[in-house]
């Protein structure tokens, strides 16, 4: 029973806290929100910017049937140092050969 009074005591301060500094505890939700938010924005754009220097870092190679210049990763591979730019490119070379 003593431990129901103290109880009922402990949630009686709580709510009148709660009630009084309402406004404050709402705002600092929200700065603390926003704040976590930043953090993630700031996390993707490491990602991004890791990723453009991935990006940077690719080789150009030149198609062998109509000369674009394009990323490596990007092109079709026939041979060793043979590269297309595209399907059609490489069908064509294909059919002729």
């Amino acid at each position: 029973m003593k431990w129901l009074i103290i109880l009922a005591l402990i949630a009686v301060l709580v709510i009148f806290i709660v009630s009084r500094y309402r406004k404050q505890i709402q705002m600092a939700l929200y700065v603390f929100r926003m704040f976590r938010k930043m953090r993630q924005m700031n996390k993707t754009d490491e990602k991004q910017i890791e990723m453009r220097e991935e990006e940077q870092n690719i080789a150009l190679v030149n198609c062998a049937k109509c000369g674009t210049w394009i990323p490596q990763n990007k092109a079709l591979k026939l041979r060793s140092d043979v590269f297309y730019c595209s399907a059609t490119c490489l069908e064509t070379i294909v059919k002729v050969g």
